[in-house]
């Protein structure tokens, strides 16, 4: 009878233990600036995962991503006129301001996002 409740005793533990473990969530904060007629939409997934639509992209646009700063993390020239999607794992990005920034003849789209860590921890209690 000790052993069952011994093991019983032990198992919550592991359980509370794995419950107050601390949980990261990143929050992303977006907000948008537009000059000319290029209309950017960003789209959230899981795990920090955007997708980016650009819609009436000319030819010979850019697509960055950028810091604060201006340090340009991602760079990328479209040849195609029309509509633009990728996907972009922001997952290895530090904590800050950033900004996906479209430019297209004379058109400049932005949209300035914060990562922001949260750490949230649970404890449970166990009754004895």
């Amino acid at each position: 009878m000790k052993k069952i409740i011994l093991v019983a005793v032990v198992g919550m533990g592991v359980f509370a233990t794995s419950l107050s473990n601390a949980q990261t969530n990143h929050v992303v904060v977006a907000q948008t600036s537009e000059r000319g007629t290029v209309d950017l939409n960003v789209q959230t997934y899981k795990d920090m995962k955007f997708r980016l639509f650009v819609n009436n992209l000319s030819e010979h646009a850019h697509v960055a991503i950028k810091r604060e700063s201006g340090e340009v993390l991602y760079s990328e020239y479209v040849s195609k006129p029309g509509v633009y999607t990728k996907m972009f794992d922001l997952s290895n990005l530090a904590d800050g301001n950033y900004a996906f920034v479209v430019e297209s003849n004379d058109a400049t789209a932005e949209k300035a996002f914060a990562i922001k860590t949260e750490t949230t921890r649970t404890l449970i209690a166990l009754n004895k």
